[in-house]
């Protein structure tokens, strides 16, 4: 089965960067968004500063329509954020072999400001969500 990550195309343009890295991996900054529809609604965001890490990613909407993260101003700084048209909203993807089994990691979103293509993921402080929510709901 073909990846939605190989053979990657992108151009300067499409790059986010994560001034500070993720947590974890602070070292790497430049990522792209990558979208196919065979696999949608999940997303990835995979790096592109010569590394294979790559993260599975979902609008956290999707599955938690109800999903109000509390973020700080302090949080977002940084982001440079004037409307909320500009900002995207994902949650990291821990996917099982079962992919019912697969969980989201709603404790620390993952905020991108689509127009000046630079990203950061949130750690809430206080959440009544963790990092393993179930994707799929009963």
């Amino acid at each position: 089965m073909e990846k939605p990550y190989e053979n990657l195309v992108y151009s300067d343009n499409d790059i986010i960067t994560f001034s500070d890295g993720v947590p974890g991996f602070e070292d790497n900054k430049k990522f792209v968004i990558v979208r196919n529809e065979n696999y949608a609604p999940f997303e990835w965001l995979v790096c592109v500063d010569g590394t294979k890490l790559r993260f599975a990613m979902l609008n956290p909407m999707i599955p938690y329509p109800d999903y109000a993260p509390d973020i700080s101003r302090a949080q977002v700084e940084g982001l440079n954020l004037q409307n909320s048209d500009d900002i995207l909203m994902y949650a990291f993807v821990t996917v099982a072999d079962n992919p019912s089994d697969s969980t989201l990691n709603l404790m620390a979103p993952v905020l991108i400001n689509v127009k000046e293509k630079i990203g950061r993921q949130i750690i809430l402080e206080n959440s009544p969500y963790s990092t393993r929510e179930p994707v799929m709901r009963s």
